[in-house]
């Protein structure tokens, strides 16, 4: 029996730590131009809007790479962008327990 239990112990800890190395998040067709810039690079831009991206950053109790969640919030904001109308993005915060917010803006 216990040999039984830690097979499957093993293949569904297995499959976790996999899935903490995924992305789920896709990105619409433009989001790839829009770019992420620091505060300094945006004074001639027009402020359109803000973009709240949330991601899992645990799957159970298996943190997901640091990597993959802030690479998803940036192509959720990048999404958002596009849907705006905007090209260029402001981080506002930092990545924190899968949650950032981004500043959009027409810089073009």
């Amino acid at each position: 029996m216990k040999k039984y239990f830690g097979k499957h112990a093993a293949i569904a800890l297995l499959g976790a730590t996999a899935a903490t190395g995924c992305t789920w998040v896709d990105p619409i067709p433009g989001a790839s131009a829009v770019t992420l810039v620091q505060p300094s690079h945006v004074v001639n831009c027009r402020s359109i809007g803000t973009a709240s991206s949330q991601v899992k950053d645990k799957i159970g109790f298996i943190n997901r790479s640091d990597s993959k969640v802030t690479e998803e919030l940036l192509t959720l904001a990048q999404n958002s962008a596009v849907e705006m109308g905007g090209d260029t993005l402001v981080a506002e915060s930092g990545p924190i327990a899968g949650s950032q917010k981004f500043r959009i803006y027409k810089c073009k």
